[in-house]
């Protein structure tokens, strides 16, 4: 279904005419027509009535007319808070990040961002995901990335609002030469490994910690960071396993700089933070419009949020 049929339906339903519908909409008589048919064709039933006095509403197609009118005023809404966006917002947003860059599609943001609001100053902080999430409840920060379990986010408070924009996974990674090894590993072996270690800020630490808890009563723990970089050259150097998502995982895999455990993986959700209350503030409307296109997501509302 298409915008135009739309348009042109209502047209002809407020001028019971086709000659004048296509007039108002300066397009053809035939065009109208095919418009009506192909609109009918998929929605299955009959619009109009046709006579020689013109085009009268059926039953069906007056119950119609006005959910088609609440879908053209909506994308007009949309259009129109979009305008005014594009051409309004100034000043500076704060926005920080957790992980990869690449993983969270923040040059494509950027260009979104930028294209569309040229006199917005984006700031990118890099820090941890349950720090990030306080600081964004705090007030602190205008908003930011977090990697988040699927129960945390179900129980979050209210003055907090959460965009989930994908769901990756989270690996066990090791030694280049622990491969041969790593096949038959279970959790319960690996429960007695030597780990690089994760702080309360991370969400990693929490998903990790339930899957070890059963089979051993302390982790060994040879460092604890939350750096990916230091992360990886400590398992790269024998030091232990640790546990790193998918994309980054696989990447470094490639490169012969660690293995992944091939049995198991751990989902955790890929968020954007900001607090309910500046939902309605231009500038975060307009990053989490872009981050709704740019991860291929469904329209927001033109009322409310999601």
């Amino acid at each position: 279904m298409e915008l135009y049929q739309l348009r042109t339906f209502v047209a002809v339903a407020e001028e019971e005419h086709l000659t004048r519908a296509a007039e108002r909409l300066f397009i053809s008589q035939p065009a109208v027509s095919a418009h009506i048919k192909a609109l009918e064709e998929e929605l299955g039933v009959p619009l109009f009535t046709r006579s020689a006095r013109g085009m009268q509403l059926t039953r069906e197609g007056a119950a119609l007319k006005t959910q088609a009118e609440a879908a053209l005023k909506s994308v007009g809404d949309l259009l129109s808070q979009a305008r005014d966006l594009r051409e309004n917002i100034t000043g500076a947003l704060h926005v920080a990040l957790n992980t990869d860059p690449d993983l969270l599609r923040v040059r494509r943001l950027m260009d979104a961002m930028r294209a569309a609001h040229p006199r917005l100053e984006v700031h990118l902080p890099q820090s941890s995901s349950n720090v990030i999430i306080e600081d964004v409840r705090a007030g602190r920060l205008d908003a930011g990335f977090a990697f988040v379990a699927e129960p945390v986010r179900n129980a979050l408070p209210p003055e907090l609002a959460c965009l989930h924009l994908a769901t990756t996974s989270l690996h066990v990674v090791a030694p280049p030469e622990w491969k041969d090894r790593l096949e038959t590993c279970t959790w319960a072996d690996l429960a007695h490994e030597s780990w690089v270690w994760f702080t309360d800020a991370c969400p990693c630490r929490s998903l990790l910690e339930r899957q070890l808890a059963p089979y051993v009563n302390e982790i060994r723990k040879v460092a604890i960071t939350d750096y990916e970089g230091t992360l990886k050259a400590l398992v790269a150097s024998g030091a232990g396993l640790g546990l790193m998502h998918r994309d980054e995982a696989q990447g470094w895999e490639n490169t012969g700089e660690v293995c992944i455990w091939p049995h198991d993986e751990l989902p955790i959700g890929i968020c954007f933070f900001t607090r309910t209350d500046r939902l309605n503030d231009a500038a975060i409307r307009a990053v989490r419009l872009a981050l709704r296109a740019v991860w291929e997501l469904e329209a927001e509302p033109v009322e409310g949020v999601s």
